[in-house]
């Protein structure tokens, strides 16, 4: 057995770590550290070489040095677990075009990144493999999402080296101590829009059910998305899209849309210092703007402007917002900036102190009888104007706008493609957009809570939480990827899911409950 393997044995792996000189001795060339690999390897040689001279071994060297010949392959194996293969990232996109999962986690966890092109790459890749599956109506392969985790990781890592311009401010919650003027007011918001910034407020944050960190910011991202990224003309379906109805969204659209949303999610987790697991999305479509046509609500409506406003009083889920833009002004539009309507520290506040007459006492005691109807989950009497900006301004009220705006500081944001502004949710981001004069206006809003999912709602849902790669799989497949008609109550049902679901399919197993 020794005469059969130990010289091929060290013949071999003596090539590559221990050079020996042209002498009979041998010279050791490892570290000081490596005393216990140099011991070996000496006992095996002076054996060896008595073997040579001499032509046989006592039963005693024979165990010794089949003893240090085990002993000497520990140790290269130590020593290979230390150096780990090395590759570059020519390895690194091939793999990626081969939707190679498992090399491809290799080379990241050895240290290499996926740049900007070898990311587009592997997001092409993941797309055919998506058509594939579905031409061949077969299931959807487990290296599809683990490869989307890996974009949306190295999106977020890109992120981190764009330009982001971040303004802190203090978070505002509404005033519950303010009586009966205050509860008039606090109803006059709800039905007049334009009174908004007359809410009677007072530090703090509200995340109502949430679980926010108490700072509050505005977060400015001039290239928060490429232009390929935020291309109309490789995605048109982004111009209108929302998730309740994907029949004929492709397959790029839809991985592109839910890229968007995860990267400003992630970006919310790494700006606010909260869990990821802990932020969902709430609602996120995107809508146009267009100039000349009245808004007609929420939801994706049409319309050239968006009153003032508070993301959380409008959903008392919304803790964290954005907005993506898709389109530039000056290029595709005219007006249309985003606003954030802050009190003018400079301006007096006016403070209207008269005694009203007794039918105005009247009416504020039933003003405030309907707000606490409202709070009771009563339903209000109709009224127009409860939806955003449904009211289309007059052409010639700009006097009411200096009124509207007196002793308000506005602070605008000029919309360009692949720019993003995310914002904490509360009164201390009052905003609107300014009408479109030209044009139409293209924007993501994504609206996201940190309301904690109850675990029985995943209880009753026909396939829980995801406890395998196949099962995350199957639920990208069946809450986004399947091109099927549904009924109304169908698609709110799977969007619900979608949403309840998204840490889940958007991060491996071992991210789910962190």
């Amino acid at each position: 057995l020794i005469s059969a393997l130990l010289p091929a044995l060290l013949g071999l792996s003596f090539a590559f770590v221990f050079p020996r000189t042209t002498q009979n001795k041998h010279r050791p060339i490892f570290l000081a550290d490596s005393t216990k690999l140099n011991s070996a390897v000496n006992d095996v040689l002076e054996t060896f070489e008595k073997r040579l001279k001499e032509g046989s071994l006592s039963d005693e060297e024979k165990r010794a040095t089949i003893t240090a010949s085990e002993s000497l392959l520990e140790q290269l194996y130590e020593l290979q677990q230390l150096s780990p293969p090395q590759y570059d990232d020519d390895q690194l996109r091939t793999a990626v075009s081969a939707m190679d999962v498992d090399a491809v986690s290799n080379m990241l966890n050895a240290g290499l990144k996926m740049d900007e092109e070898t990311t587009d790459a592997a997001f092409w890749a993941v797309v055919k493999a998506i058509d594939t599956a579905e031409e061949q109506d077969q299931p959807l392969p487990t290296n599809v999402p683990q490869m989307i985790h890996h974009i949306f990781d190295a999106d977020q890592h890109h992120l981190l080296t764009r330009e982001k311009l971040t303004t802190n401010v203090t978070c505002m919650q509404p005033d519950e101590s303010t009586g009966l003027d205050g509860a008039a007011k606090k109803m006059n918001y709800i039905f007049d829009d334009g009174d908004h910034k007359n809410l009677p407020l007072t530090e703090g944050r509200k995340c109502e059910d949430g679980d926010c960190c108490d700072t509050c910011s505005r977060n400015v991202f001039p290239t928060f998305a490429t232009k390929d990224e935020s291309s109309l003309e490789i995605f048109p379906e982004l111009s209108a899209l929302t998730f309740n109805d994907l029949e004929k969204v492709s397959a790029a659209t839809i991985v592109q849309f839910v890229r968007l949303v995860e990267r400003v999610r992630r970006t919310i987790a790494y700006e606010y210092g909260l869990p990821l697991s802990t932020i969902l999305p709430l609602q996120a479509y995107s809508r146009k703007y267009v100039a000349g046509t009245t808004q007609k609500g929420g939801g994706g409506g049409e319309g050239d402007f968006v009153t003032l406003h508070t993301d959380e009083a409008t959903h008392s889920g919304y803790h964290y917002s954005s907005v993506l833009y898709l389109s530039t002004q000056g290029e595709d539009f005219e007006g249309g900036s985003f606003i954030f309507n802050d009190p003018d520290p400079d301006e007096d506040q006016i403070v209207d102190e008269t005694v009203g007459t007794e039918e105005e006492e009247e009416d504020l005691e039933r003003v405030a009888a309907m707000l606490e109807a409202w709070k009771r989950g009563e339903e209000l009497p109709e009224s127009d104007e409860i939806m955003l900006g449904v009211e289309e301004p007059d052409e010639d009220s700009s006097w009411q706008e200096d009124i509207r705006n007196a002793g308000r500081l506005l602070k605008p944001f000029v919309p360009t493609k692949g720019a993003a502004v995310i914002f904490s949710s509360g009164w201390e981001n009052m905003h609107e957009v300014e009408k479109i004069t030209a044009g139409v206006r293209y924007a993501v809003p994504c609206f996201f809570t940190t309301c904690k999912v109850e675990e029985g709602h995943y209880k009753q849902m026909n396939v829980g939480k995801p406890k395998t790669d196949e099962c995350i799989a199957d639920d990208w497949l069946h809450l986004l990827l399947a091109h099927r008609k549904e009924e109304p109550m169908e698609s709110v049902g799977r969007v619900k899911e979608l949403l309840m679901k998204w840490h889940y399919l958007c991060t491996p197993l071992s991210e789910h409950y962190i």
